[in-house]
Protein backbone atom coordinates (compact mmCIF):
# COMPACT_ATOMS: atom_id res chain seq x y z
CA UNK A 1 0.00 0.00 0.00
CA UNK A 2 1.39 3.51 -1.19
CA UNK A 3 1.41 6.21 1.57
CA UNK A 4 -0.35 9.27 0.44
CA UNK A 5 2.53 11.98 0.85
CA UNK A 6 0.77 14.94 2.52
CA UNK A 7 2.02 18.58 1.71
CA UNK A 8 3.11 20.93 4.27
CA UNK A 9 1.09 23.63 6.01
CA UNK A 10 -1.95 24.04 8.15
CA UNK A 11 -4.98 21.57 7.47
CA UNK A 12 -7.98 23.29 9.41
CA UNK A 13 -10.11 26.06 7.97
CA UNK A 14 -8.53 27.93 11.54
CA UNK A 15 -5.19 26.94 10.96
CA UNK A 16 -5.19 28.33 7.70
CA UNK A 17 -6.24 31.60 8.95
CA UNK A 18 -3.84 32.02 11.33
CA UNK A 19 -1.32 31.35 8.51
CA UNK A 20 -2.30 33.66 6.61
CA UNK A 21 -2.92 36.60 9.41
CA UNK A 22 0.68 35.71 10.05
CA UNK A 23 2.23 35.79 6.45
CA UNK A 24 -0.09 38.88 5.95
CA UNK A 25 1.70 40.73 8.96
CA UNK A 26 5.07 40.37 8.05
CA UNK A 27 4.22 40.87 4.76
CA UNK A 28 5.43 37.51 3.05
CA UNK A 29 2.66 36.90 1.00
CA UNK A 30 3.10 40.10 -0.66
CA UNK A 31 6.16 41.51 -2.79
CA UNK A 32 5.35 45.12 -2.01
CA UNK A 33 6.72 47.19 0.77
CA UNK A 34 4.14 47.04 4.09
CA UNK A 35 4.94 50.47 5.60
CA UNK A 36 6.72 53.83 4.50
CA UNK A 37 10.19 52.37 6.77
CA UNK A 38 10.05 49.33 4.64
CA UNK A 39 9.66 51.41 1.79
CA UNK A 40 12.61 53.77 1.87
CA UNK A 41 14.66 50.78 2.53
CA UNK A 42 13.44 48.55 -0.81
CA UNK A 43 14.50 52.21 -2.11
CA UNK A 44 18.05 52.36 -0.80
CA UNK A 45 18.70 48.86 -1.53
CA UNK A 46 17.22 49.25 -5.24
CA UNK A 47 19.50 51.89 -5.59
CA UNK A 48 22.41 50.29 -4.56
CA UNK A 49 21.76 47.26 -6.55
CA UNK A 50 21.20 49.08 -9.62
CA UNK A 51 24.79 50.88 -9.61
CA UNK A 52 26.09 47.43 -8.72
CA UNK A 53 24.59 45.29 -11.36
CA UNK A 54 23.49 47.91 -14.24
CA UNK A 55 20.21 46.49 -15.28
CA UNK A 56 19.66 47.12 -18.76
CA UNK A 57 16.19 45.66 -19.74
CA UNK A 58 12.92 45.87 -17.73
CA UNK A 59 12.85 42.36 -16.94
CA UNK A 60 16.27 43.11 -15.19
CA UNK A 61 15.08 46.20 -13.51
CA UNK A 62 11.87 43.98 -12.49
CA UNK A 63 14.34 41.61 -10.66
CA UNK A 64 16.37 44.03 -9.01
CA UNK A 65 13.02 45.29 -7.42
CA UNK A 66 12.67 41.91 -6.37
CA UNK A 67 15.63 41.31 -4.75
CA UNK A 68 15.38 44.81 -2.69
CA UNK A 69 11.93 43.91 -1.42
CA UNK A 70 13.52 40.50 -0.20
CA UNK A 71 16.36 42.34 1.36
CA UNK A 72 14.00 44.96 3.43
CA UNK A 73 11.67 42.51 4.71
CA UNK A 74 14.19 40.19 5.86
CA UNK A 75 16.33 43.28 7.17
CA UNK A 76 13.07 44.28 9.28
CA UNK A 77 12.64 40.42 10.50
CA UNK A 78 16.19 40.10 11.70
CA UNK A 79 15.66 43.67 13.39
CA UNK A 80 12.26 42.30 14.89
CA UNK A 81 13.97 39.57 16.40
CA UNK A 82 16.51 42.23 18.16
CA UNK A 83 13.96 43.85 19.70
CA UNK A 84 12.22 40.90 20.80
CA UNK A 85 15.36 40.01 22.86
CA UNK A 86 16.00 43.69 23.91
CA UNK A 87 12.05 43.47 25.38
CA UNK A 88 12.66 40.43 27.17
CA UNK A 89 15.83 42.22 28.87
CA UNK A 90 14.41 44.95 29.86
CA UNK A 91 11.21 43.10 31.40
CA UNK A 92 14.13 40.70 33.39
CA UNK A 93 15.23 44.04 34.27
CA UNK A 94 12.45 45.63 35.96
CA UNK A 95 11.96 42.25 38.00
CA UNK A 96 15.27 41.75 40.27
CA UNK A 97 13.45 39.17 42.54
CA UNK A 98 13.42 36.44 39.39
CA UNK A 99 17.10 37.34 39.46
CA UNK A 100 17.90 36.89 42.94
CA UNK A 101 15.74 33.94 43.06
CA UNK A 102 18.61 32.16 40.91
CA UNK A 103 21.35 32.43 43.75
CA UNK A 104 21.46 29.60 46.09
CA UNK A 105 20.20 30.59 49.28
CA UNK A 106 18.43 33.13 48.52
CA UNK A 107 14.91 32.80 50.11
CA UNK A 108 11.93 35.06 51.84
CA UNK A 109 12.70 38.74 53.51
CA UNK A 110 16.36 38.53 51.89
CA UNK A 111 15.04 38.37 48.29
CA UNK A 112 12.96 41.76 49.27
CA UNK A 113 15.30 43.24 50.85
CA UNK A 114 18.04 42.81 47.79
CA UNK A 115 15.48 43.82 45.17
CA UNK A 116 14.89 47.08 47.65
CA UNK A 117 18.34 47.84 48.00
CA UNK A 118 18.52 47.12 43.82
CA UNK A 119 16.29 49.53 42.73
CA UNK A 120 16.38 52.40 45.49
CA UNK A 121 20.19 51.82 46.64
CA UNK A 122 19.11 51.60 50.27
CA UNK A 123 17.12 48.69 52.56
CA UNK A 124 14.19 49.93 54.81
CA UNK A 125 13.64 47.56 57.69
CA UNK A 126 10.06 47.04 58.84
CA UNK A 127 8.55 48.28 62.19
CA UNK A 128 10.56 51.84 61.75
CA UNK A 129 14.03 49.83 62.36
CA UNK A 130 17.31 51.18 61.13
CA UNK A 131 20.50 49.01 60.88
CA UNK A 132 22.39 50.79 63.84
CA UNK A 133 19.60 50.30 66.11
CA UNK A 134 18.55 46.65 65.35
CA UNK A 135 22.46 46.29 65.29
CA UNK A 136 22.60 47.35 68.89
CA UNK A 137 19.20 45.69 70.05
CA UNK A 138 20.92 42.56 68.53
CA UNK A 139 24.56 42.84 70.39
CA UNK A 140 21.88 43.16 73.67
CA UNK A 141 20.03 39.92 73.25
CA UNK A 142 23.26 37.97 72.04
CA UNK A 143 24.95 39.34 75.54
CA UNK A 144 21.81 38.93 78.17
CA UNK A 145 22.44 36.95 80.74
CA UNK A 146 20.93 35.87 84.18
CA UNK A 147 17.40 35.16 85.10
CA UNK A 148 14.23 37.25 83.57
CA UNK A 149 11.23 36.77 85.82
CA UNK A 150 9.67 40.21 85.23
CA UNK A 151 9.70 43.16 82.76
CA UNK A 152 12.02 44.96 84.82
CA UNK A 153 14.60 42.69 84.69
CA UNK A 154 14.04 42.38 81.08
CA UNK A 155 14.24 46.29 80.75
CA UNK A 156 17.62 45.97 82.88
CA UNK A 157 19.09 43.48 80.47
CA UNK A 158 17.29 45.05 76.92
CA UNK A 159 17.45 48.96 77.48
CA UNK A 160 17.63 49.72 73.89
CA UNK A 161 14.95 47.55 72.97
CA UNK A 162 12.49 48.47 76.13
CA UNK A 163 13.35 52.29 74.48
CA UNK A 164 12.51 51.08 71.15
CA UNK A 165 9.22 49.34 72.34
CA UNK A 166 8.31 52.23 74.33
CA UNK A 167 8.19 54.64 71.38
CA UNK A 168 7.20 52.17 69.16
CA UNK A 169 3.05 52.60 68.62
CA UNK A 170 0.95 49.59 68.55
CA UNK A 171 -2.94 50.45 68.43
CA UNK A 172 -4.67 50.07 72.07
CA UNK A 173 -1.36 49.74 74.22
CA UNK A 174 0.72 51.80 76.61
CA UNK A 175 3.61 53.48 75.50
CA UNK A 176 5.15 53.26 78.98
CA UNK A 177 4.20 50.13 80.58
CA UNK A 178 2.77 47.76 78.38
CA UNK A 179 6.45 46.77 76.03
CA UNK A 180 5.96 43.36 76.84
CA UNK A 181 3.18 43.15 74.83
CA UNK A 182 5.05 45.32 72.27
CA UNK A 183 7.23 42.87 72.40
CA UNK A 184 4.78 40.39 70.89
CA UNK A 185 3.12 42.79 68.21
CA UNK A 186 6.31 43.49 66.52
CA UNK A 187 7.81 40.46 66.66
CA UNK A 188 5.10 39.10 64.96
CA UNK A 189 4.82 41.44 62.36
CA UNK A 190 8.84 41.05 61.59
CA UNK A 191 7.83 37.07 61.13
CA UNK A 192 5.33 38.34 58.79
CA UNK A 193 7.34 40.13 56.47
CA UNK A 194 9.80 37.16 56.67
CA UNK A 195 7.19 34.85 55.60
CA UNK A 196 5.46 37.26 52.74
CA UNK A 197 9.37 38.26 51.80
CA UNK A 198 7.92 41.91 52.03
CA UNK A 199 10.07 44.97 52.49
CA UNK A 200 10.62 48.71 51.43
CA UNK A 201 8.51 52.47 52.39
CA UNK A 202 5.56 50.99 50.17
CA UNK A 203 4.99 47.79 52.75
CA UNK A 204 5.66 50.53 55.32
CA UNK A 205 2.98 52.67 53.92
CA UNK A 206 0.21 50.07 53.75
CA UNK A 207 0.95 48.90 57.55
CA UNK A 208 1.03 53.03 58.70
CA UNK A 209 -2.80 52.97 57.00
CA UNK A 210 -3.56 49.54 58.43
CA UNK A 211 -2.39 50.93 61.94
CA UNK A 212 -4.74 53.93 61.38
CA UNK A 213 -8.05 51.68 60.30
CA UNK A 214 -7.46 49.53 63.67
CA UNK A 215 -6.72 52.54 65.79
CA UNK A 216 -9.99 53.96 64.11
CA UNK A 217 -11.70 50.93 64.75
CA UNK A 218 -10.50 50.92 68.81
CA UNK A 219 -11.77 54.62 69.32
CA UNK A 220 -14.95 53.43 68.46
CA UNK A 221 -15.49 50.32 70.63
CA UNK A 222 -14.02 53.27 72.97
CA UNK A 223 -16.86 55.17 72.48
CA UNK A 224 -19.59 52.55 72.80
CA UNK A 225 -18.05 51.13 76.36
CA UNK A 226 -20.14 53.36 78.72
CA UNK A 227 -22.94 53.04 76.84
CA UNK A 228 -22.71 48.87 76.49
CA UNK A 229 -21.46 49.21 80.78
CA UNK A 230 -24.67 51.51 81.06
CA UNK A 231 -26.77 49.13 79.79
CA UNK A 232 -24.92 45.62 81.47
CA UNK A 233 -26.08 47.73 84.57
CA UNK A 234 -29.08 48.70 83.97
CA UNK A 235 -30.35 45.07 82.87
CA UNK A 236 -28.75 43.71 86.13
CA UNK A 237 -30.65 45.86 87.91
CA UNK A 238 -33.72 44.41 86.21
CA UNK A 239 -33.21 41.18 87.13
CA UNK A 240 -32.87 42.22 90.80
CA UNK A 241 -36.01 43.87 90.94
CA UNK A 242 -37.91 40.38 89.51
CA UNK A 243 -36.54 38.84 92.38
CA UNK A 244 -33.57 36.68 90.33
CA UNK A 245 -30.35 36.13 92.00
CA UNK A 246 -27.33 38.28 90.60
CA UNK A 247 -24.99 37.14 88.50
CA UNK A 248 -21.90 35.57 89.66
CA UNK A 249 -18.75 37.54 88.99
CA UNK A 250 -15.63 35.35 89.53
CA UNK A 251 -12.55 36.97 90.99
CA UNK A 252 -9.89 36.42 88.73
CA UNK A 253 -6.93 34.81 90.54
CA UNK A 254 -3.97 37.91 91.82
CA UNK A 255 -1.30 37.77 89.49
CA UNK A 256 2.12 39.87 89.56
CA UNK A 257 1.39 42.21 86.21
CA UNK A 258 4.67 42.52 85.87
CA UNK A 259 5.78 38.99 86.11
CA UNK A 260 6.94 36.91 82.64
CA UNK A 261 4.36 34.19 82.04
CA UNK A 262 5.97 32.53 79.15
CA UNK A 263 9.73 32.76 79.02
CA UNK A 264 10.36 30.70 76.21
CA UNK A 265 7.73 32.96 73.60
CA UNK A 266 9.88 35.84 75.30
CA UNK A 267 12.97 34.36 74.04
CA UNK A 268 11.25 32.98 70.34
CA UNK A 269 10.05 36.70 69.71
CA UNK A 270 13.37 38.41 70.73
CA UNK A 271 14.98 35.90 68.08
CA UNK A 272 12.93 37.34 65.25
CA UNK A 273 15.37 40.62 65.71
CA UNK A 274 18.54 38.35 65.43
CA UNK A 275 16.75 36.48 62.28
CA UNK A 276 16.09 40.33 60.65
CA UNK A 277 20.00 41.10 61.14
CA UNK A 278 20.67 37.75 59.62
CA UNK A 279 18.37 38.67 56.37
CA UNK A 280 19.96 42.07 56.38
CA UNK A 281 23.26 40.77 55.80
CA UNK A 282 22.34 38.08 53.35
CA UNK A 283 20.34 40.71 51.75
CA UNK A 284 23.67 42.57 50.97
CA UNK A 285 25.32 39.27 50.37
CA UNK A 286 22.45 38.59 47.31
CA UNK A 287 22.70 42.61 45.96
CA UNK A 288 26.62 42.16 45.60
CA UNK A 289 25.75 38.93 43.68
CA UNK A 290 23.20 40.22 41.46
CA UNK A 291 25.29 42.08 38.57
CA UNK A 292 27.72 38.58 37.63
CA UNK A 293 23.86 36.65 37.70
CA UNK A 294 21.92 38.94 35.71
CA UNK A 295 24.81 39.63 33.09
CA UNK A 296 24.89 35.52 32.76
CA UNK A 297 20.85 35.22 32.21
CA UNK A 298 20.58 38.45 29.92
CA UNK A 299 23.18 36.32 27.93
CA UNK A 300 21.42 33.30 28.15
CA UNK A 301 17.90 35.18 26.71
CA UNK A 302 16.19 33.35 24.01
CA UNK A 303 12.45 33.75 22.72
CA UNK A 304 9.78 31.20 23.02
CA UNK A 305 10.52 28.18 21.02
CA UNK A 306 7.21 28.75 18.89
CA UNK A 307 7.96 31.82 18.19
CA UNK A 308 11.54 31.70 17.50
CA UNK A 309 10.46 28.89 15.21
CA UNK A 310 8.12 30.99 13.07
CA UNK A 311 10.81 33.33 12.67
CA UNK A 312 13.22 31.55 11.49
CA UNK A 313 10.85 29.73 9.28
CA UNK A 314 10.30 33.48 7.94
CA UNK A 315 13.71 34.40 7.83
CA UNK A 316 14.60 31.08 5.79
CA UNK A 317 11.87 31.50 2.95
CA UNK A 318 13.26 34.99 2.55
CA UNK A 319 16.79 33.56 2.00
CA UNK A 320 15.68 31.38 -0.46
CA UNK A 321 13.34 33.85 -2.41
CA UNK A 322 16.77 36.37 -2.11
CA UNK A 323 18.96 33.26 -3.20
CA UNK A 324 16.88 32.83 -6.19
CA UNK A 325 15.97 36.12 -7.18
CA UNK A 326 19.54 36.81 -7.53
CA UNK A 327 20.13 33.58 -9.53
CA UNK A 328 17.69 34.68 -12.11
CA UNK A 329 19.24 38.11 -12.71
CA UNK A 330 22.68 36.61 -13.00
CA UNK A 331 21.03 34.55 -15.74
CA UNK A 332 18.70 37.22 -17.75
CA UNK A 333 22.19 39.10 -17.39
CA UNK A 334 23.87 36.55 -18.94
CA UNK A 335 21.17 35.64 -21.26
CA UNK A 336 21.65 39.39 -22.97
CA UNK A 337 24.98 39.17 -23.60
CA UNK A 338 26.57 38.73 -27.12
Amino acid sequence: MTQVKRSGGPKTVEGKSRSSKNATSHGLTSMVPSNSNEKALVDAYSKELIEYYKPESPLEQLQIQRIATCRAKLAYLYELEQVKLSLAAKELESQPEKILEKIPGASGLAIGMAGDFIKSRQIHLPCRLDLPLLESICDEINQMQGEMENKHQFARALPRLTKYLNSYPVVGLNNTSQWMEKLAAVSKEIKWNDEIGGSGQYDELIKGYLRSKEYEALMKEEAMRPGMEELERHQEERRIARGQKPRKVELEAKVDPNAIADLPAIMLQLKQFLDLHKSHQKAQELAAQYQEIKDLMLRAISLPVAESDLLMRYQTTLERRLSSAIGELLALQRSTKP
